[in-house]
């Protein structure tokens, strides 16, 4: 049977209507004068439906004017206001009923972790952040949290758990979106830097020693710098701020180094012998201060130097008095080396690095016996170790604003002692450390290394000497010792830039050459003197 099409319109209006009209039953009118907080538990309770445990009793009254119905959450709310205000809140234990705990021991509850609960109880809840640390945001974020909340920093998440009432924690989620944004101050960023002169792994042990000292702003993080050794570059995380004063101090340590190019001369110098030629030239073999720097005393006239023409490129890159006082000098050791007072052993040079120590060895290594191994069926077996026997020569150079070089000089001379067993030789080392400033292209005599040196003579009369039986009536040994001093001479130039050396060398081979023409010129003027009657 159908029906009419009026009736079927009001049922579904009247259903419509019913469907969607509030219902009363959700929301309590409330009205409460100077009911017992326990007595309004329980009514919370009767009202939603809910168990309540009350552990204890609870002090105090309430009262509540209502003028309007509210909901069963707000009631939940109320009870929550309620408690906190004596030290209590409510707790979902999860076991099919609620409970009355103290604020101060709720954090030791199983709270929901970033869930939402029937009740408007404590939760925990988990926050990271993108460009904050979590220290500095945890610190801007306490500001917004209830009184009885609690926050907990994670570093290496780079986050914070933060337990309170779900309405500070939504409070909290706005507020993070609003703080957690790029600072430049204090968000951090990797840098690479090439360097074009410095040694990137010595610079990372400078900057470290810098940053140590660096005072920071709240919030930011302190610079971290490594060394890439394939590229000699720097790899630097900062924030902006930090690494724009870093990257001028890079800048002023990366710059061209100057260099300091050291001529020597290693020279025997006997001393007997050296006081014979002494008498002939007007000088004498030399002195060894106790600094370990030797001189040369010398009565050589100038003059001979100003009748030989001095290059004048030569004169302009070397003042004219230190040019002069190394010529003679060279000439010196000249005409003690033609003479037979002198050996020139080695003439070696080493470019340096301002500041920095560089070596020379002149020398051999020998093979000393360390003693012997008795083996199971294999005999004895003779065992030796090589050892460096000569000289060695360690040089830092410092450079002053005033066209002068510190030189520090360390001279270690190893030796094998005469008339020692060939196989179990003993040895001698002889060391001076001294350290002497000098004028660019003035030279540094270091002395001291002095040895004994034995020679043995056989003299015999011609033919009588060669005959058998008699033959040794008519020869004659002799033996003679003297100290022979190793003499080492140093003389730095200061090369500004790298294209300066050639340059140089040029230079020395003519102050090579102008040297020459000087002893030649005191060896004419001393023929001169010896042919006039």
């Amino acid at each position: 049977m159908k029906l009419p099409v009026k009736i079927f319109v009001f049922i579904c209006f009247l259903a419509i209507s019913l469907w969607s009209a509030p219902k009363t039953n959700d929301r309590i009118s409330l009205a409460i004068d100077g009911m017992s907080v326990n007595e309004f538990i329980k009514l919370v309770a009767a009202t939603t439906k809910k168990n309540i445990f009350i552990g204890e009793e609870i002090p105090g009254n309430i009262s509540y004017a209502g003028n309007k119905a509210i909901s069963k959450k707000d009631l939940y709310l109320l009870l929550q206001t309620t408690l906190e205000g004596k030290g209590y809140t409510l707790v979902d234990t999860g076991g099919g009923f609620l409970s009355v705990v103290k604020l101060a021991d709720v954090t030791q509850m199983n709270l929901p972790l970033m869930k939402k609960s029937d009740i408007p109880q404590m939760q925990s809840h988990i926050f990271s952040f993108r460009f904050g640390s979590a220290e500095n945001m945890g610190a801007k974020i306490k500001h917004f949290m209830s009184k009885n909340g609690k926050i907990t920093f994670t570093k290496d998440s780079n986050s914070v758990i933060v337990t309170d009432f779900p309405e500070t924690i939504a409070t909290i989620e706005k507020a993070i979106k609003i703080l957690d944004v790029k600072d430049e101050t204090t968000s951090n960023t990797t840098h690479v830097i090439p360097l074009k002169n410095a040694d990137a792994k010595s610079l990372v042990t400078t900057l470290g020693t810098v940053i140590g000292k660096m005072t920071l702003s709240p919030g930011q993080q302190a610079p971290t710098i490594t060394s890439d050794d394939a590229t000699n570059s720097l790899i630097v995380i900062a924030n902006d701020e930090l690494f724009r004063s870093l990257e001028e101090t890079i800048k002023s340590l990366d710059h061209v180094r100057q260099q300091v190019y050291v001529k020597a001369k290693i020279i025997e110098i006997s001393e007997s012998k050296a006081k014979e030629v002494g008498i002939k030239y007007g000088l004498s073999g030399g002195k060894v201060g106790s600094s370990g720097l030797y001189t040369f005393d010398t009565s050589l006239e100038d003059g001979a130097i100003s009748a030989v023409s001095l290059d004048s490129a030569l004169s302009s890159a070397i003042s004219i008095p230190t040019l002069t006082s190394g010529i003679a000098l060279g000439a010196n050791i000249s005409l003690l080396n033609s003479n037979g007072a002198a050996n020139v052993l080695s003439e070696p040079s080493i470019l340096c690095i301002d500041n920095q120590e560089s070596s020379i060895y002149v020398g051999k290594t020998e093979s000393i016996s360390s003693g012997v191994t008795q083996g199971v069926g294999t005999g004895i077996t003779q065992n030796y170790t090589r050892q460096d026997i000569g000289l060695t020569l360690k040089i830092k150079p410092r450079l002053s604003n005033d066209d002068k070089v510190l030189l520090g000089v360390n001279a270690k001379l190893e030796d094998i002692e005469a008339g020692s067993i060939p196989d179990r030789p003993s040895t001698t080392k002889r060391e001076v450390i001294t350290s002497a400033i000098v004028n660019n292209g003035e030279s540094v005599i270091v002395g001291g290394l002095i040895r004994e040196k034995n020679d043995q003579y056989n003299t015999k009369i011609p033919l009588f000497g060669d005959l058998p039986l008699i033959g040794n009536l008519f020869k004659n040994k002799d033996q003679s010792a003297e100290k022979v001093n190793l003499v080492i001479v140093l003389t730095p130039y200061i090369i500004e830039k790298s294209g300066d050396l050639s340059t140089l060398r040029h230079q020395l081979s003519q102050l090579d050459a102008i040297e020459q023409r000087y002893v030649d010129a005191i060896t004419k003027k001393l023929q001169d003197k010896e042919i006039r009657p």
